[in-house]
């Protein structure tokens, strides 16, 4: 195990530049991976980065003498991911492969197809991985009802939108 390990902080709502500012002026190195997203306001859609985890903040310190407690009051930041009395350190390597997948391009977000209440769609993914289903409604932006034919019955399954395509 490195002696220099990754741990994640808990952001104030949508202040992760300010925390990852005022951390690193206390000489802590940080990364927040970021994603390519559609944002659509006003009737213009535009492309816009954002945090891939909102509200997180990965932080590198060393586990000989770094104190973290600092972190605490540092403005932007709400908490330190702990689990019970013991700090959450991150799985070596990880930030390391969420950096490798940004720089590549790999991170990106799965673009929704527009569907609406009637459609009937095919299932990409999941345990009903190619079914076709009919769209009954579209209770939250990332979510939608669906109600598939299975066994001559019909199910009303719960679906993230981005695992359809059109039928």
């Amino acid at each position: 195990m490195s002696e220099r390990q990754w741990i994640a902080l808990y952001t104030k709502a949508n202040q992760e530049n300010i925390a990852i500012t005022h951390i690193e002026r206390q000489s802590f190195e940080t990364y927040c991976p970021m994603i390519t997203r559609t944002r659509r306001h006003a009737r213009r859609i535009e492309q816009v980065r954002r945090p891939l985890f909102p509200s997180y903040v990965f932080v590198r310190f060393s586990q000989n003498g770094t104190q973290w407690r600092p972190l605490l009051s540092t403005r932007g930041v709400q908490s330190l991911v702990k689990f019970g009395d013991k700090i959450g350190l991150l799985p070596e390597g990880f930030v390391e492969d969420l950096r490798r997948y940004e720089k590549s391009g790999k991170l990106h977000q799965a673009i929704a197809p527009k569907v609406k209440p009637g459609d009937q769609v095919t299932l990409s993914a999941g345990p009903f991985q190619n079914c076709i289903a009919r769209v009954l409604s579209l209770p939250e932006k990332e979510r939608v009802w669906l109600l598939l034919d299975m066994m001559g019955q019909q199910v009303r399954v719960s679906q993230s939108i981005c695992t359809l395509l059109p039928a």
